[in-house]
């Protein structure tokens, strides 16, 4: 899908200029940063939403283990390496790695049955349900101690994973497919399709950043790994509700031409 609208882009490009070729200016610096700064109001709201799903799923990626280790098991990785707590811990992140097997597992289910369900549901539907799912995942987790109920709540992380790595870029795809979104190119500025499919998935580096430079600093405020799911599911209930509110899911449909006088004169006289 991905590649048929790269060549539509293309092709839509091409009719908005006039002519065959795509514009020969050069993209520098600060070219680039003008098209970051101005880009469509739509593309801006899926690109933040986009960075909230990454940033929550990013801070329980990077602390389930501990997590696991720590409130779980209540185990200590400052403790001494013959104590009881130290191997809790270690106990708990054994168990924290089946949780991550459970939740790519879960990864892979869904999103093989995900191109189903988008016959079935909307987009808008789809993409409220992971969030809701995640924010709630990880929320419970944090009052559980029950190593099963915990275990499970994992098939909700696959859920928003599959749902992050696929929706997005559909949505960009069927922006693509507006000439409306296509030609709201600034003047100063170059957007195209690989532009703005760079600038969705920067998310997911600007996501790990935030969460690498403020996760520690929450933690030891928190005192313990629970910080991190904390986090992980206020701002997915966050992004899950800027997906209901801000995000463009029915781009306006392409003009459509009439046809030529002699087309539109009955086959029979009347």
């Amino acid at each position: 899908q991905v590649a048929n609208i790269l060549l539509n882009g293309v092709k839509y490009e091409s009719e908005l200029n006039g002519s065959g070729e795509t514009s020969e200016q050069p993209l520098s610096l600060k070219l680039l940063c003008s098209t970051i700064c101005q880009m469509p109001k739509t593309l801006r709201n899926l690109c933040i939403n986009h960075f909230l799903g990454w940033l929550s799923f990013e801070g329980m990626l990077l602390f389930y283990t501990d997590f696991m280790g720590e409130v779980v098991f209540q185990g200590n990785p400052k403790a001494s390496h013959n104590s009881d707590e130290y191997q809790k811990y270690n106990a708990g992140v054994t168990m924290g790695c089946w949780g991550m097997c459970i939740y790519a597992f879960s990864a892979a289910v869904y999103s093989a049955a995900l191109e189903k369900l988008e016959e079935r549901f909307s987009t808008r539907t789809l993409y409220f349900v992971a969030y809701l799912a995640f924010g709630l995942g990880t929320g419970l987790a944090t009052l559980s101690r029950n190593i099963y109920v915990v275990l499970s709540l994992c098939t909700t992380y696959g859920v928003l994973f599959a749902t992050l790595c696929t929706l997005p870029y559909s949505l960009l795809c069927d922006y693509y497919q507006s000439h409306e979104f296509v030609g709201s190119q600034a003047e100063g500025t170059r957007r195209g399709m690989g532009v703005d499919i760079s600038l969705l998935s920067c998310q997911y580096f600007l996501a790990q950043i935030l969460v690498s430079l403020a996760m520690g600093p929450l933690m030891a405020a928190v005192g313990s790994a629970s910080g991190a799911m904390y986090f992980a599911s206020l701002v997915s209930f966050l992004g899950c509700l800027f997906s209901s509110l801000c995000i463009t899911y029915e781009p306006p449909p392409p003009a459509q031409e009439l046809p030529p006088a002699e087309e539109q004169q009955p086959l029979l006289p009347r």
